[in-house]
């Protein structure tokens, strides 16, 4: 037995090592996606206001306006659903801050297991609608947009958001595994005393709470 310890802290070892340079590469992307996403809001209000003062002042209206705000919002609303994943960032209710640790990495799997579940069935179903419009020629009512390109933003987004429950379900197996371990590819977990701290923190200008 004691001939086995080693090796099996040489696994645990490289299996961490793995999983955080999956979690740094795909950290990127959904840093990356994130940025578009960003940039696409700002686009978005840039565009507004000139529609608004156009049509106001110089009697001047940008052409299909409404055509592309509507392809455009597939940008901000799921290029950085992943990213918001990975932060714990998704509006929920925590119902477990007083349980002990172990207990919480086990509801948060199966959470996210059922989460992966739900999302292979979108990306698979929006995947068939992306197909369908490229196939049929789908297009806008106004200036005739082809809709396949905002269509194809859904599951290729989706897909990345399930890489990183795919990559939590390693990270939350890991924790229930090796407690004391340090949480890679998962959203910190907060305790009550911790959430008052950073709330206390937050409201004095990030100073320290002692």
């Amino acid at each position: 037995m004691p001939a086995d310890r080693p090796a099996h802290d040489g696994n645990s070892q490289s299996s961490t090592v793995l999983l955080r340079r999956a979690d740094q590469l795909l950290s990127h992307a959904e840093d990356s996606l994130n940025l578009i996403a960003a940039l696409a809001i700002f686009f978005l209000m840039f565009v507004g206001v000139a529609q608004i003062v156009g049509r106001t002042i110089f009697d001047f209206a940008i052409y299909g306006y409404i055509d592309w705000i509507e392809q455009a919002s597939a940008l901000f609303a799921f290029l950085g659903i992943a990213y918001a994943q990975r932060l714990g960032s998704h509006i929920g209710m925590d119902l477990t801050m007083g349980w002990q640790p172990q207990n919480r990495w086990k509801i948060e799997l199966f959470a996210v297991v059922m989460a992966i579940g739900i999302i292979t069935i979108l990306i698979y179903a929006s995947f068939t609608n992306f197909l369908r419009a490229y196939q049929i020629g789908d297009s806008t009512m106004d200036i005739k947009l082809p809709t396949w390109p905002a269509k194809l933003m859904v599951p290729a987004a989706l897909s990345v958001l399930w890489l990183r429950l795919s990559l939590q379900i390693w990270g939350y197996l890991r924790m229930i595994a090796h407690p004391d371990a340090e949480p890679i590819g998962i959203p910190r977990l907060m305790t009550i005393e911790t959430q008052v701290e950073d709330e206390i923190a937050e409201v004095l200008g990030k100073q320290d709470v002692k």
